[in-house]
């Protein structure tokens, strides 16, 4: 199964579009959540279209289940509400995937950002890989045999997961980085434990 892994849009409609453009070739998109702009409410609706006709798997994010606890169905068109409201605030893919916002430990808002933190999310719950999004940095922390270190993951260069070790990866933000000027994704493709951040220009 190969994966493409994106969070945080924040209404940047024409940055999505520029990932979705990336993940053409993947069995399944999935999105980590944050759909509404910090700002206004610009490309909440349009953004709702797409993953919904892209049939994409999500998860809920914090600004999401704000969104959600503060405005009324009758605001967007019906099917997209429920589409939206029915995210989960996490999701697994058997025993090996976690799907999160924030982290295993706080779903919404937990802010995975060194080896002390990622040792207790790697405690709070069963998995071989998290992927979470909210930092808006892609990270990634190892776990062998009690210990964590941090991973630098490189844009186009491939990182193969160890048979032994579980990881938690920061995907980045699709539509409002703050690592870099361009935004990120990560295909993951689970039959060859390969991991890919990939980068795509802010229009």
């Amino acid at each position: 199964m190969r994966y493409g892994i994106i969070s945080d849009i924040h209404g940047n409609v024409n940055a999505l579009k520029n990932a979705l453009n990336l993940l053409r070739d993947v069995d399944q998109i999935v999105f980590l959540g944050d759909v509404p702009n910090h700002r206004n409410g610009k490309g909440f609706q349009e953004t709702l279209e797409i993953l919904h006709r892209e049939n994409v798997k999500a998860v809920r994010g914090n600004c999401d289940a704000y969104v959600l606890s503060q405005y009324r169905s009758g605001e967007i068109d019906e099917s997209l509400w429920n589409f939206y409201a029915s995210w989960p605030i996490e999701d697994r893919k058997d025993n090996e995937i976690l799907w999160v916002h924030g982290g295993p430990r706080d779903p919404l808002g937990e802010r995975i950002v060194d080896e002390e933190r990622a040792w207790k999310n790697f405690h709070a719950q069963d998995f071989r890989i998290c992927f979470h999004g909210h930092q808006h940095t892609v990270t990634c922390f190892e776990y062998e045999q009690g210990d964590v270190r941090s991973i630098s993951l490189q844009e186009g260069v491939a990182f193969y997961l160890h048979d032994h070790c579980r990881y938690i990866v920061g995907v980045g933000s699709v539509g409002d980085p703050r690592d870099s000027s361009r935004g990120s994704l990560v295909l993951y493709n689970q039959s060859t434990s390969e991991i890919v951040v990939k980068r795509l220009p802010i229009d």
